[in-house]
């Protein structure tokens, strides 16, 4: 015989305040409606068969079998089951009306607004049902009474038009006291109930506990869903893959969902990561092809610098040998004409000289008689013919070069005379 290990889940993270206000621990969830509101949600069928419809946000709820539904509330201990939305409603205001009349103080508003009911939610798999048909409700509420005072415990329904059926239970968290005089004292208090969540958890496994001595196949501690779908052994020894209840398929999907939505978020982020990827290096491949143009326009230029800075350089140095030249001819030029004027001042002196000469030797001739002019006359010209053939040929090219230049006109083998002859004009001067 195969024995199927059911599933138990316990659930007390809501809480209705005086206010109206509720609040959920789990999911930091806010709201408003009250008890009143409370009720309208977990007793619906009670609502329709008075003709009563009330939407409901809840999309796991099926309308088709509200009507299958059961609530029931305690009057004077006895359970009813409800004919109308306001016998629950009247259960809870009793439990409280007792409190307050027996020292509890209600707070409304602020961080003090008294927690009026804290309702619970019991559900069992199918497997943890099968053979406690008709009595598994009225056991858990055994079990609820014994743990948090049967007289706490004022209404439940059962839900089976919701994806898995369970359990809405209203309890008043009304802590009763007797102190010295015995007489009794109250007060609405949560945390005399659930001090702490490791105190609610050691709640949720004495259900288990109770459960299972009652004879339901059920674990002592729910496995992790991944156990779950690991399987389970059974105490002859056999394995057996378990399947996932209601509750847990909804957080697997919605775990899925989520992995699924932050893959699709990975994969957009890694695609546009690959198109930044891909710019960046179309961008720095164009700058580095932008930057090896320039590299070679750089080389270029400086080859071209260097190239007018060494032709600068020629030029300068030309110029200045240019100048130099011509600083150099300046001062030659002034050294040729003072030379020129001491040359022209002497054959000045010379040309002198020679008319007085021969002024002298005509004399001497008359008064002597004898042919002095004459005699210096042949002598001198004999010594000009023996000058002239002692002559080179560039000298006698300057000296007729020279004549030219003075005379406008060509005398080839020409040469001056130091002494006039027959009327010849003898110039001996020297002109630059």
């Amino acid at each position: 015989m195969v024995v199927i290990i059911g599933y138990l889940s316990f659930d007390a993270s809501i809480k209705v305040k005086c206010s109206g206000a509720y609040t959920c621990t789990k999911t930091s969830k806010t709201g408003y409606g009250g008890i009143t509101g409370y009720i309208r949600h977990i007793d619906r069928s009670t609502d329709r068969k008075n003709g009563c419809e009330v939407g409901h946000s809840n999309p796991d709820i099926n309308p088709d079998f509200t009507l299958l539904n059961e609530s029931y509330f305690k009057d004077n201990g006895i359970w009813q089951e409800t004919q109308n939305s306001g016998d629950m409603l009247n259960a809870i205001n009793k439990r409280i009306d007792y409190a307050k009349a027996n020292g509890a103080r209600i707070y409304t508003g602020g961080k003090n607004d008294t927690v009026l009911v804290r309702p619970l939610v019991v559900q069992l798999d199918n497997e943890s049902i099968a053979g406690h048909e008709d009595t598994w409700m009225w056991d858990v509420i055994e079990i609820l009474e014994q743990q948090f005072d049967k007289d706490n415990i004022r209404g439940f329904s059962i839900h089976k038009d919701e994806t898995s059926v369970h359990m809405h239970i209203a309890f008043v968290p009304c802590y009763e006291s007797t102190g010295i005089t015995e007489k009794k004292k109250c007060v609405i208090s949560q945390t005399k109930f659930f001090k702490n969540p490791k105190q609610l958890a050691g709640i949720h496994k004495t259900i288990r506990k109770s459960l299972i001595d009652k004879g339901y196949e059920i674990e002592l501690d729910n496995k992790p869903i991944d156990e779950v779908l690991a399987g389970y052994t059974d105490k002859d020894g056999v394995f057996h893959q378990q399947g996932l209840t209601p509750e847990q398929l909804k957080k697997l999907t919605e775990k899925e969902i989520k992995l699924k939505i932050g893959e699709i978020e990975m994969n957009i982020r890694k695609s546009e990561l690959d198109k930044l990827e891909l710019l960046t290096n179309e961008i720095m491949s164009k700058a580095k092809a932008g930057q090896q143009e320039i590299e070679k326009e750089r080389e270029i230029l400086s080859v071209q610098q260097t190239a007018l800075d060494n032709d600068r350089a020629t030029v300068q140095a030309q110029t200045q040998a240019l100048i130099a030249e011509k600083a150099s001819i300046e001062k030659t030029k002034e050294e040729v004409y003072s030379l020129a004027e001491i040359c022209n001042q002497i054959l000045s002196d010379e040309k002198s000289l020679n008319a007085k000469f021969l002024e002298f030797l005509e004399r001497e001739s008359k008064r002597t008689g004898k042919p002095f002019q004459k005699l210096v006359e042949d002598l001198y010209k004999k010594f000009q013919k023996e000058r002239r053939n002692s002559v080179s040929d560039w000298q006698m090219e300057m000296f007729n070069m020279r004549n030219e230049r003075l005379q406008g006109k060509s005398d080839t083998g020409y040469i001056p005379d130091i002494i006039d002859i027959g009327g010849t004009k003898t110039d001996c001067g020297f002109s630059f």
